[in-house]
């Protein structure tokens, strides 16, 4: 494990741990890691561990209970202060819907925000047939979250694997995507290649630049750099859109016969096909891990930057002290009179918060 970082992995939950295990795996030596569950057993996967809730659930776990994950995660989460020392920026990977992961992880991400940590969050959220409750509990959740993180991905179980898999397999193949995928972008940053995109230029990037879309694709062989974008093009996890993409970041991890026209029919094809206000483009070139292959990671980000705060360490504002923009807001750092009280929460949903914002439904003035 790399200590010296600047960039932190954090898995929240079960299936968080699991995620960010696979990073481990298909990263390497040098990653910088933690898990971080209120199960216990998760310890057993490897790695390093912290042990969220240990006074209030004993290392059992929340039972898919998320009400209790939030209370354990919001009773334990300076455990991983030892974890943030000299972190620029954390990548947070978690699942909703259930305990720890649908409880917890906006608190770990508040956290975060107050120690002037920008915060990255890959979410999956339930398969359709898992229930109205656990599709209910991971909506409640993801506008509280995208509020206090600076970046916000949220990847339906569905869109992950395909129909025919059988149960285990698509289980496997929907953690093996997402951790795929946060490899590709974390070797972006460690590993860069001619065009750099080092952890600073990233940290400015993502600071606040709210939910996005992200998908990665493999291709070999001749004519790859077109098939990659096609590929990238009928991607489902780029298809559904809540608003304009204002940056695109793209990525392109290749071996030493990258061609500087397979640079630029990517690049071209990209920026032409997503569009946005601004364009980054990154290199990673690794011979040993790519040769003959290439791997396209795409980032798109709808909404504009959060304002900074630069009295904040970091420059960035914690989740507590943003301040609304012309625009009626309230969540956990906005909950007007409710703001010194204990959350009503139900069905892993904040009561406080009007039912108009809580389904994000805009209106009209």
């Amino acid at each position: 494990m790399n200590g010296d970082s600047p960039l932190l992995l954090i898995g929240i939950g079960t299936s968080g741990a699991r995620i960010a295990c696979g990073v481990s795996r298909a990263f390497g030596e040098g990653l910088r890691y933690v898990l971080a569950d209120t199960d216990a057993t998760s310890g057993q996967l490897g790695g390093p561990f912290a042990l969220l809730g240990g006074d209030r659930l004993s290392g059992r776990g929340a039972g898919g209970d998320v009400v209790a994950g939030r209370l354990a995660v919001e009773d334990s989460v300076r455990s991983l202060d030892e974890h943030l020392e000299g972190v620029r920026l954390a990548v947070v990977v978690t699942a909703l819907g259930g305990g720890t992961g649908g409880g917890g992880t906006l608190e770990a991400v508040k956290h975060l925000a107050d120690r002037g940590i920008p915060s990255v969050v890959f979410a999956t959220t339930p398969f359709t047939f898992e229930g109205e409750d656990r599709q209910r509990n991971a909506r409640g959740v993801m506008s509280m979250i995208e509020e206090a993180a600076n970046v916000t991905f949220f990847l339906p179980l569905d869109k992950l694997v395909g129909e025919t898999d059988n149960m285990e397999d698509a289980l496997r193949r929907a953690v093996d995507t997402v951790a795929g995928g946060v490899t590709l972008f974390w070797r972006l940053v460690e590993k860069p290649g001619y065009i750099r995109l080092d952890a600073e230029r990233l940290r400015h990037i993502l600071s606040g630049a709210g939910r996005g879309r992200f998908a990665t694709v493999t291709v070999q062989g001749p004519g790859r750099a077109k098939e990659a974008v096609d590929a990238l093009l009928r991607s489902e996890l780029l298809a559904t859109s809540s608003g304009p993409v204002r940056t695109t970041l793209c990525g392109i991890l290749a071996g030493n016969d990258l061609l500087l026209s397979e640079v630029g029919t990517i690049a071209d094809g990209v920026r032409n096909s997503f569009g946005g206000l601004a364009f980054e483009l990154a290199t990673v070139n690794d011979e040993a891990t790519f040769s003959g292959r290439l791997s396209v990671v795409i980032m798109l980000f709808e909404s504009a930057a959060k304002p900074e705060d630069a009295g904040k360490p970091g420059g960035v504002m914690s989740s507590r002290h943003r301040k609304n923009r012309g625009v009626l807001t309230t969540g956990p750092n906005g909950r007007g009179r409710f703001k010194n009280a204990e959350p009503t929460i139900w069905n892993g949903e904040d009561l406080d918060i009007p039912t108009f914002i809580r389904r994000n439904i805009s209106l009209d003035f």
